[in-house]
């Protein structure tokens, strides 16, 4: 059985790590103090990241502590195979997924799926401000995928919730009327 400090599983050696990683690395306070605990039993001191390189060169165990640190604490422990739809990474952290999933940054960006993400409220309904909401991605079509009725009637319940507020306020007891009606077993605070 591993130590609770040590990877659990055996990630990709790790190819020469480029500088812009290492900033990027340098930058995440979180993992770098993570990486520093498990290898150092210590937070990081000024030098650490210079001595990290030196010992990632030559030292397969602080190249997997540090692969399953930044995959643990940059990645929730979920390596991604692709940049999520959206998202705007830094280039070195594009580089440490990249690494993570075994293959180039080149390839990860290509990887990545296609289109736009659809707004999760495009009802038709106008915004805040008035104006008709904008749909964003591809229109509706009948491949989407199914919705229980329980979530399409915490969507209507929602909607009335909503239609009851008072500019940005919604009373406090229309909230309590709707805890009640979604969940009966507990009566709300």
């Amino acid at each position: 059985m591993a130590a609770a400090d040590e990877p659990a599983t055996s990630p990709p050696p790790l190819a020469a790590v480029p500088a812009h990683a290492w900033a990027w690395l340098q930058r995440s306070r979180p993992v770098l103090a993570e990486v520093a605990r498990r290898l150092t039993g210590d937070p990081p001191t000024p030098g650490f990241v210079d001595e990290l390189r030196e010992a990632c060169a030559r030292d397969p165990f602080t190249q997997a502590v540090l692969a399953d640190v930044v995959a643990e604490v940059a990645f929730s422990g979920r390596v991604p195979t692709a940049r999520p739809p959206g998202a705007s990474w830094d280039r070195g952290l594009t580089w440490w997924a990249a690494a993570l999933a075994g293959t180039t940054p080149a390839a990860f960006e290509v990887s990545g799926p296609g289109g736009t993400q659809r707004s999760l409220f495009d009802d038709g309904a106008p915004d805040v401000d008035g104006r008709a909401r904008r749909r964003s991605g591809p229109p509706r079509a009948a491949e989407s995928p199914p919705v229980s009725r329980e979530r399409l009637a915490l969507a209507d319940a929602l909607r009335a919730l909503l239609r009851e507020a008072d500019g940005d306020q919604v009373p406090a007891s229309a909230v309590r009327q709707l805890v009640a009606a979604l969940d009966p077993r507990r009566p709300s605070a």
